[in-house]
């Protein structure tokens, strides 16, 4: 996994250069410490638990040590199968597994003797009003929405055409039951496919709304007055050199995913 994947940057960005700079000074890192720069690079502020993960990663990085497991995060989630949800404490998975199962009824792929116990009648009624008749086109961009639901990668780059519904696809690869804005931009996306349009101001996965901005600004003042106490205290420390450099990973990333311009802590 690149390291900066989780954001949009130039090869020629002048901060992540100092900062990949930086980290070669520092020798061989700990499996701790990449556990922590892994946590960092799986970091999105478009995710309903985002003001978790900032906190849990900033406590990771004062305690040399990651608070939670990179390979933990999103067991629960139904990429895992229908079943995943059962073990889910977030709420998220069980209503994402019915608006799979409600998408798979329109396609006719569930059979009635095979309706799931949890499946919602009402949700899926909408989603067949939603949708309306299939046509070929319609049915294909469905199963795009599907493979993305479900994190079928392979499947996902097979069935983007462009074309025509070229932007309507690029939305469909953005939404995930882990935004935000889940459900309602689930709901808007399904009754444009239904139209074969794209959505107006579409919040999909990259996406941040005002509120989000606001936090990021005031917890990155908190993170740049930390990184400057702990080199105040014994910035030559080697535990402390690391810390100052996750923190300016940490930094870096919330800066850019909500478009940020002001200049990074200095190195």
């Amino acid at each position: 996994m690149n390291s900066w994947s989780n954001i949009s940057i130039s090869s020629k960005d002048l901060e992540i250069i100092k900062i990949d700079q930086f980290e070669a000074k520092l020798g061989k890192l700990s499996n701790n410490v990449r556990k922590i720069r892994e946590l960092i690079t799986r970091l999105e502020v478009c995710h309903f638990k985002y003001k978790q993960h900032i906190k849990k990663i900033k406590e990771s990085i004062i305690n040399f040590k990651p608070v939670v497991a990179p390979d933990k995060i999103g067991i629960n989630h139904i990429q895992h199968g229908e079943n995943a949800w059962k073990k889910d404490s977030s709420g998220k998975s069980l209503p994402g597994q019915q608006y799979v199962w409600g998408i798979n009824d329109w396609l006719g792929d569930i059979h009635s003797e095979e309706i799931p116990d949890k499946y919602d009648n009402e949700l899926g009624f909408k989603i067949k009003k939603w949708l309306g008749d299939k046509n070929d086109n319609k049915i294909r961009l469905v199963r795009l929405l599907l493979a993305r639901l479900t994190w079928d990668w392979k499947l996902l780059e097979e069935l983007q055409h462009g074309g025509e519904h070229k932007e309507l696809e690029f939305q469909i690869c953005r939404i995930d039951i882990c935004h935000y804005a889940f459900p309602s931009n689930l709901d808007s996306l399904l009754i444009g496919i239904g139209e074969m349009r794209s959505i107006e101001d579409f919040e999909g996965c990259g996406s941040f709304d005002n509120s989000i901005k606001k936090f990021v600004e005031k917890k990155l003042d908190a993170l740049i007055d930390l990184s400057k106490s702990l080199y105040e205290k014994n910035g030559s420390s080697q535990r402390n050199q690391i810390r100052i450099w996750l923190l300016a990973c940490l930094i870096k990333t919330l800066k850019e995913q909500v478009e940020l311009s002001e200049p990074l802590i200095e190195l």
